[in-house]
Parts: C-alpha cells; sequence; structure tokens
C-alpha cells in the first residue's frame, strides 16, 4: 500500500476513528484502525464491537492495499507533525509515514483480522436535519444511567410517531424527553441506543448541517454523514414507559428567567454537601424562589430569584447539580417549574418551548 494525502484532513479523519478503538482491547486488532487505499480514496475502519465509523479521505493512492495500524500511536503522531501532506507506504509489516519534517515506522497487525462494519437494510429509515438529531440526544443523554444492572436504563430511547422524534433518557431518579420534527414518513419503533454510542453519534451529528438518513433493524442501527459512515448495536430491552407516571396536574406553578436559575444553581454548588443538596422554597406572599445549600465544613449560602408564581407555597429538597443539568437543553429567556409539593417530583421545562421537558424527583431529606 502506497499513498500520499493532505496531512490535516488525514489527522482529522484519525482523530475521529480513534474514538471507537480499543485502548485495552483483548483482540489487538481492535485498538487498531482499518485502513484502505482504493480508487482515489483512502477508507478509516474502526469499531469497539458496540459501535464503530467509517471515514472517507480523498488521496493519491500509487498502491492498492490494506493495513491495520495501531490507533494512537498513529494519532500521537500526526498530532505532533507539521506540513500540508503526508506519505506513507507498507513494507511487510511495517508502516512508513513521512512528512515534511518528520518520519515514522509503525509495526501493523494482520488487517484480515479486523472485523466487518454490519451494513444495515434499507428496507426501515428515518430522516431528520443533522442538527435537530444532535441536539435530540444532547438534550437527554446526561440523563442515562451508568450502572450495568438495567441495560435499557443506559440507553438513550428514539421513538417518532405523527411527524415528530423523540428521544428520552432516564436513571430512575431524572428523566428527558426532547422532541424534533421527523422529516419522513411513518412511525419510529422504540430504538434503544446505548449512552455511550449516543454521544459519539451526536458529536459526528454535529460536524454537519445537511439531513441524515437513519437506517435500522431490530439489533442494528446506522447513518451516513457526509464522509461518515456510523453503526452501532441498539439494546434488546424494553425502555420504561414513563408516560405514565407524569403529573397531569400540578398544585404550584413557578416561571424565573433562566440565567437567573442558572447562575443561583452555579453559585449554590460550592456551598453543596457531597450529595449535592440543595432546599428550593417557593414564596408566592413576596413573588420569589429561595434556593440554599449548606455543607459543615464550608459554610451556607441562600440566594433569592424574583418569580412569577401560581399556586401553593412549598419546601423540597433535591439534587442541585440535577436541577443545573436541566437548564442546558432550554434555550428560551425564561424556565417554567411546576410541582405539587413537598416529596413529589417536579417538572421542568422552557417556557416558551414545550418540545423539552425534565422530571426530576425530591431528596429525602
Amino acid at each position: 500500500m502506497q499513498f500520499e494525502t493532505n496531512t490535516e484532513e488525514l489527522r482529522e479523519a484519525v482523530s475521529i476513528a480513534a474514538r471507537f478503538a480499543e485502548r485495552r482491547a483483548n483482540l489487538p486488532v481492535l485498538a487498531s484502525i482499518y485502513v484502505s487505499a482504493e480508487g482515489s480514496n483512502l477508507v478509516l475502519r474502526a469499531t469497539n464491537l458496540e459501535c464503530g465509523i467509517e471515514v472517507q479521505v480523498p488521496a493519491r493512492i500509487g498502491e492498492e492495499g490494506v493495513a491495520a495500524i495501531p490507533a494512537h500511536t498513529l494519532l500521537g503522531f500526526l498530532s505532533n507533525t507539521r506540513g500540508k501532506s503526508v506519505s506513507v507506504a507498507t513494507t511487510g509489516e511495517v508502516l512508513k509515514i513521512v512528512t515534511e519534517r518528520a518520519s515514522a515506522s509503525i509495526k501493523t497487525l494482520s488487517a484480515d483480522d479486523f472485523p466487518i462494519l454490519p451494513r444495515v437494510s434499507a428496507s426501515t429509515m428515518f430522516s431528520a436535519k443533522a442538527s435537530d438529531l444532535a441536539r435530540l440526544i444532547k438534550s437527554v443523554a446526561y440523563c442515562a444511567s451508568t450502572s450495568a444492572i438495567k441495560p435499557e436504563l443506559q440507553s438513550v430511547l428514539l421513538v417518532g410517531e405523527s411527524g415528530k422524534l423523540s428521544a428520552a433518557a432516564t436513571d430512575s431518579f431524572r428523566l428527558a424527553e426532547k422532541t424534533v420534527p421527523l422529516r419522513s414518513a411513518g412511525n419510529v419503533p422504540q430504538l434503544l441506543l446505548p449512552a455511550k454510542n449516543a454521544a459519539e453519534f451526536m458529536r459526528i451529528l454535529e460536524t454537519s448541517n445537511g439531513e441524515v438518513e437513519v437506517y435500522y433493524n431490530e439489533n442494528q442501527i446506522s447513518a451516513q454523514i457526509d464522509s461518515l459512515y456510523f453503526t452501532s448495536r441498539l439494546i434488546d430491552a424494553a425502555f420504561p414507559n414513563y408516560r405514565q407516571i407524569l403529573p397531569k396536574t400540578f398544585g404550584t406553578e413557578v416561571v424565573v428567567l433562566r440565567e437567573d436559575f442558572t447562575q443561583a444553581l452555579k453559585s449554590l454548588s460550592i456551598f453543596a454537601d457531597k450529595f449535592s443538596h440543595v432546599s428550593f422554597t417557593v414564596d408566592p406572599e413576596n413573588k420569589a424562589v429561595m434556593l440554599s445549600s449548606r455543607n459543615p465544613d464550608v459554610g451556607e449560602q441562600t440566594s433569592q430569584i424574583r418569580a412569577t408564581i401560581t399556586g401553593d407555597a412549598a419546601t423540597m429538597s433535591f439534587n442541585g447539580r440535577y436541577l443545573a443539568d436541566s437548564v442546558q437543553a432550554i434555550s428560551g429567556e425564561s424556565v417554567r417549574i411546576q410541582s405539587n409539593g413537598v416529596g413529589k417530583a417536579i417538572l421542568i421545562t422552557d417556557a416558551a418551548d414545550s418540545s423539552f421537558f425534565y422530571l426530576a424527583m425530591p431528596m429525602n431529606r
């Protein structure tokens, strides 16, 4: 194999592919990037068997061939080199890489052992704007559980109906749902995308401004985004029917400025205890919300926020970090907070946008 290509384009492609290579893989070949030189393009592939990526890079191919190159060795070299172009050639099991100011020899692995990335049939698919799909995942993924006890909670749910695509995630202490327009006709059944894979999918989607077509079957999901092909396994489990537990009515409704709410929570985190405990008090008489935190080893703080309040007074306790996380998916100027009092979950939404909601359970204190 022999080729020459743009250094920056190769570096970017290797950087993307390296995120999918396993550093401590049981199979050494999974710590590598499969590079194929054919026609006028390089094709770089990497997978951890959970998800995989394929990236195409234009190149001048002198001799077609394939090689499996240790991902982080290749990335480390390219990240610290300069020059507009890079020349690569293999001799036996050694890859020689040359730039204007540096050169290196890297021992390769057998490309025959590299897994094939699955291709999903085009019979089942949906389409959406890449930016919408990225925002959809970003709005909820942080709520997914980090525990492996319940695999369905380690996922991001994707489901589509009535021209809308929804995503949801929960760790059983909080839950978020976001909805964006679905560009294709028909419904999308429940697809459970592992949360770590969803985060990588989101990063790829953020690089595109166009429309993306997503293909799926019972076990796999895939998408072509510009010169990138992404694929991931799906979790075979049932996501909780969270809509059954959503409150239908509320006894108290509070509307505050997002900036005020965000700033107060950020400041309170300095004084919060190891459980990030924050006391949340609604005071209709003074048209204010009081937030307070206390750590015996640091001190305590109380912040007052002006608010529009409907309903009853209440004092509740929440994980302050959970409250702060909710604001990242809200772009409007105001935040609506609804509650049914002590011991009940609160619902947080954008006051001007019904496409997102966040449900947080109280702390028993």
